[in-house]
């Protein structure tokens, strides 16, 4: 059994302690964050002058001078802020998804940064971090409501995570899967790690394979292969142009369903896998039916021969049934007003083919998910303007607002559902 996260695997020493910026605790170290390594500078988190980092190692590649004709990634980091302020920076840009939490957040430097590249319907990413724990707990998953697989590959440091009941200790190479929709806690030590982030309706074959393996280290004979490529991936997006981005995402894709779900070994059957498979059976459904108007509880209920209180419990973690059916009816709309290919079909006309039939009931929702009207939204992507929170084109400063706003938009502009496929293939403009 792993050590317990948050605790060290050798004897005799302290558990780790945390604290959030407004409290003060006792100062300590990682055993082997911050001391002065032969070819090393010191680590960020042992406190006082400057940041500095270690020399590139192998796998490791500096950033490419920016250039106007290259993929330029979005960049979250507290760079040039003062010590005191990086703390509540790095919760800013993340606390949607996990509280961040420091050994000591006086006495210490926090330090973060975090690289990302869009491709296509997926996200690569690129992290940096001094030691610190993350939490993600219910009320994040109630309030972000993001469930996007995501396979992780340090390069260096150690990560121990609890993952429900589960407890694992990642050291750099080893692969490891997991899902946004669950909670963790997660400790780190000074790392830097790669990771794909998988939208689970853009990706609905890989995902039902995903949910099949199960959270946790990836074992089996393509996985080492694919940990290569990933940690590699980097070098080549670096020196890409946005006209790679297809190429690369769609070898990003094959990688993973050859490496993964070809060749790695499924994990004993638990009930959080149950869980999960049954969650990507009523999804499925759900992006089936998503036009219909009778489609809810009870329905979904006899579709898939479980009891309402199970299903209530089943989707709890994302809302409730009714909420994530109108979530995700909101994100189709959403999809089709961006495309101005239907442009000239009326806004009713594609509400109710995603299951709104009450306008005004559509225009108070589409409004608290969007900030804005539909017709306001329909009139900003007729003057060629970018619709507001929808998928990223570029940001001036090379960031997003935050890193979850950052997750939703990956996978928005595919079809999220069965539904907007249908809006687009039944002759709207009668």
């Amino acid at each position: 059994m792993a050590a317990p996260s948050g605790a060290h695997a050798s004897g005799g020493e302290p558990d780790l302690t945390f604290a959030c910026a407004d409290a003060r605790p006792s100062c300590f170290d990682f055993p082997n964050c911050c001391q002065n390594r032969s070819g090393s500078a010191r680590c960020p988190n042992a406190g006082g002058g400057a940041i500095t980092h270690d020399p590139p190692h192998a796998g490791q590649t500096e950033a490419a001078p920016a250039s106007a004709d290259r993929l330029q990634p979005i960049v979250f980091t507290a760079d040039g802020l003062p010590h005191r302020q990086r703390l509540d920076a790095w919760n800013a840009r993340f606390q949607t998804l996990n509280t961040i939490l420091v050994p000591d957040p006086v006495a210490s430097t926090p330090y973060y940064r975090n690289e990302n590249w869009l491709l296509g319907n997926m996200m690569f990413s690129i992290s940096r971090i001094s030691a610190c724990r993350f939490e993600r707990h219910r009320d994040h998953l109630r309030r972000d409501a993001l469930d996007h697989w995501v396979v992780r590959v340090l390069r260096h440091g150690t990560n121990k995570v609890q993952l429900g009941e589960d407890r694992h200790v990642f050291a750099p190479g080893q692969p490891f899967l997991f899902s946004l929709a669950e909670p963790w806690i997660s400790d780190w030590t000074a790392s830097e790690w790669v990771s794909i982030n998988l939208p689970r309706d853009a990706f609905p074959a890989i995902s039902a394979g995903l949910a099949a393996l199960g959270p946790g280290p990836l074992h089996g004979p393509g996985v080492p292969m694919l940990a290569d490529y990933l940690l590699l991936l980097e070098r080549h997006l670096r020196e890409a142009t946005p006209a790679d981005v297809a190429a690369l995402g769609e070898v990003t894709r094959a990688m993973l369903s050859a490496c993964l779900l070809r060749t790695a070994a499924p994990r004993a059957v638990t009930a959080e896998a149950v869980a999960v498979a049954q969650f990507e059976r009523v999804r499925a459904l759900i992006r089936q039916h998503l036009a219909s108007p009778t489609l809810n509880t009870e329905r979904l209920s006899r579709m898939t021969g479980m009891s309402r209180s199970a299903l209530y419990r089943l989707m709890e973690p994302h809302g409730g049934v009714a909420t994530y059916i109108q979530s995700l009816r909101l994100k189709v709309v959403h999809t089709l007003l961006s495309d101005p290919a239907l442009a000239a079909v009326p806004i009713a006309t594609l509400a109710e083919r995603v299951g709104f039939f009450d306008p005004s009931s559509f225009s108070r929702s589409f409004r608290s998910a969007f900030g804005c009207t539909p017709r306001e939204a329909r009139a900003a992507v007729m003057a060629g303007m970018q619709l507001p929170n929808g998928p990223p084109s570029r940001w001036d400063d090379g960031s997003a607002e935050d890193f979850g706003s950052l997750l939703r938009r990956i996978g928005s502009d595919a079809p999220l559902a069965a539904g907007a496929e249908l809006a687009r293939a039944r002759p709207l403009l009668a």
